[in-house]
């Protein structure tokens, strides 16, 4: 019950983390992103695996090469599915991006973890409960992006800008739940080395492999956020964003972030082998119950029609019910 609990915070704790953007004056998306992804990805992680582990340089030595190889290889990926994501969004608006990415994210990164454990049998009727709960999930979805894509909807057709925004919102789609997988096999690497103890209900060496894994991703997506400030000769906004707010609420933002990653990761652990195929699928879901319900606190709706924040609300009380079925499954 505890790890289940860990699920719902690091959702809801994901949900929140932009909420400190709505009040940034300063920085651009580009500030904004090279500075949270240093800080989220790269030193914040860091810091907790050099404080949290012991003689982490001897365990760093005792793995294979090949091994941190491929985890720093998961990270990139994750860092470019991060840029695809906001890409995607931009050029298909948010209804189409939005269901693209997370439905395919969400059905590969709970059916994939369970195939590479061949667990993925459809035997028993906890097996098809899962792929009930995973079809409800993309349907929630599915009605959550069209009620914001109504509410966002600027009217623009643009045959070739459409073409292009589906062929990387479906690159994006694919490669968004590599966070899942990063986190799953740094976990992997270090239990096949023998450095993960049976009887520890969560070893923190494990926090190393997540600090490699995110920290791959960080020099993808904070190198080029940088290369588009250098490029727009920004460079001087960082210094004002500094001495105004931007750079207190940004760091609130990285600390969110990373908070429910690191919680995700130790819940997803502790639901037991295939943690990870039956955590993905709910915490992305309370990512986007926890965004509609800042969207409405935060009076993102108020223009909207009626007709699409009802259908938000279906959607998102789809979602609760596919949790739940996926939760029964779990229990099967």
């Amino acid at each position: 019950m505890l790890n289940w609990a860990g699920i719902v915070v690091a959702g809801l704790l994901n949900g929140t983390f932009a909420v400190p953007l709505k009040t940034a004056r300063t920085w651009k998306f580009n500030h904004i992103w090279t500075f949270h992804s240093l800080l989220a990805m790269g030193v914040i992680p860091w810091i907790v695996a050099i404080v949290a582990v012991p003689h982490w340089l001897e365990i760093v030595a005792r793995i294979q090469t090949r091994g941190w190889l491929i985890l720093i290889g998961w990270g990139l990926l994750f860092g470019i599915a991060s840029l695809l994501y906001g890409v995607a969004v931009d050029l298909l608006g948010i209804a189409l991006g939005f269901a693209i990415q997370l439905g395919l994210s969400i059905v590969l990164g709970a059916l994939a973890p369970m195939v590479w454990a061949g667990a993925f049998r459809l035997q028993s009727t906890a097996d098809w409960l899962f792929i009930l709960g995973l079809a409800l999930m993309v349907l929630g979805v599915i009605l959550c992006a069209q009620a914001g894509g109504k509410r966002e909807n600027s009217g623009e057709s643009n045959p070739a800008r459409f073409r292009l925004g589906l062929v990387i919102a479906l690159i994006g789609g694919v490669l968004a739940p590599t966070l899942n997988f990063g986190i799953q096999y740094g976990t992997d690497l270090l239990r096949q080395a023998g450095e993960v103890p049976a009887n520890q209900i969560f070893p923190v060496r494990i926090y190393l492999a997540w600090a490699v894994f995110l920290g791959a991703a960080a020099v993808v997506q904070a190198g080029y956020c940088f290369s588009r400030v250098v490029s727009d000769h920004s460079l001087g906004v960082f210094w004002q964003g500094m001495v105004s707010l931007d750079a207190l609420q940004v760091t609130a933002m990285s600390l969110l972030w990373i908070s429910s990653v690191f919680i995700y990761g130790r819940s997803a652990f502790g639901l037991g082998r295939l943690g990870n195929s039956f955590g993905w699928p709910i915490f992305v879901a309370l990512i986007i119950l926890t965004s509609n319900a800042w969207g409405v606190l935060l009076g993102e709706w108020k223009k909207a029609t009626s007709a699409s924040f009802y259908r938000m609300l279906v959607g998102s009380g789809v979602l609760i019910v596919a949790a739940f079925v996926i939760g029964l499954s779990q229990r099967g």
